[in-house]
C-alpha cells in the first residue's frame, strides 16, 4: 500500500512543528505564503489522520537524571523473536525496541542513571527472559540524531510501592 503524499505546503507544517509542537495554526499560517489558518488545521488533521505525523510531547531522558544511554543487541530463540522484542519494549528504561536481521535478532536502545544501573538492567532484566542466549552492550557517550517515544518511568513520579499498585491497577489485580 502507498502512503499518503506529502506536499511542499504539508513539509513545511512538518518542519513548523518539529520546530514547535505547541505553534499555533495562525502562527504556521503567518509564515506560508498564501496559506490560512483553516488549511493549516485541516493539513495537521489529515496528516495525524494518515499516521504521518504525532503532536506529543518529547521526554529527555538526560533530564531526569538519565546520562547512561547504550545500545543493546539481543540473540534469541527464533521462534520467540517477535514476543521477546514485545516484552523487551514493555520495560520503563527501554526507549526503543526492533527485531534486527543480521548477527542479532533484537535491537534495544535503553537509559539508564549510571554505568551500574545499566549493568544490572542489562543481567537482571533483560538476560534473565526466557529465550536470550546472548547480548552485547554498547554504551553511547553522544548521539547525534534520535526521536523518542518514551514514557517517563513510574519512579520518577510516584512515590515508593505507588508504582506496583499501578502495575497492579492495570492489570487488574485486586
Amino acid at each position: 500500500m502507498a502512503g499518503m503524499r506529502v506536499d511542499a505546503i504539508d513539509a513545511a507544517i512538518i518542519d513548523l512543528l518539529q520546530e514547535d509542537g505547541r505553534m499555533s495554526a495562525v502562527d504556521i499560517a503567518k509564515c506560508l505564503d498564501g496559506v490560512t489558518p483553516r488549511v493549516v488545521r485541516h493539513r495537521i488533521k489529515k496528516l495525524v489522520r494518515e499516521d504521518i505525523i504525532s503532536i506529543t510531547a518529547v521526554v529527555h531522558p538526560k533530564g531526569l537524571g538519565y546520562d547512561i544511554m547504550a545500545d543493546v543487541l539481543i540473540e534469541a530463540e527464533q521462534a520467540a523473536i517477535p514476543d521477546t522484542a514485545s516484552r523487551l519494549a514493555e520495560l520503563d528504561h527501554v526507549t526503543y525496541a526492533a527485531c534486527a536481521t543480521g548477527e542479532s535478532d533484537i535491537s534495544i536502545q535503553v537509559v539508564a542513571k549510571s554505568v551500574p544501573e545499566l549493568y544490572e538492567m542489562v543481567l537482571g532484566e533483560v538476560r534473565q527472559m526466557a529465550d536470550i542466549s546472548r547480548t552485547r552492550t554498547y554504551i553511547l557517550p553522544l548521539a547525534l540524531k534520535f526521536t523518542y517515544n518514551w514514557k517517563v518511568p513510574k519512579e520518577v513520579y510516584c512515590e515508593p510501592g505507588v508504582a506496583s499498585q499501578l502495575e497492579q491497577d492495570k492489570k487488574g489485580a485486586p
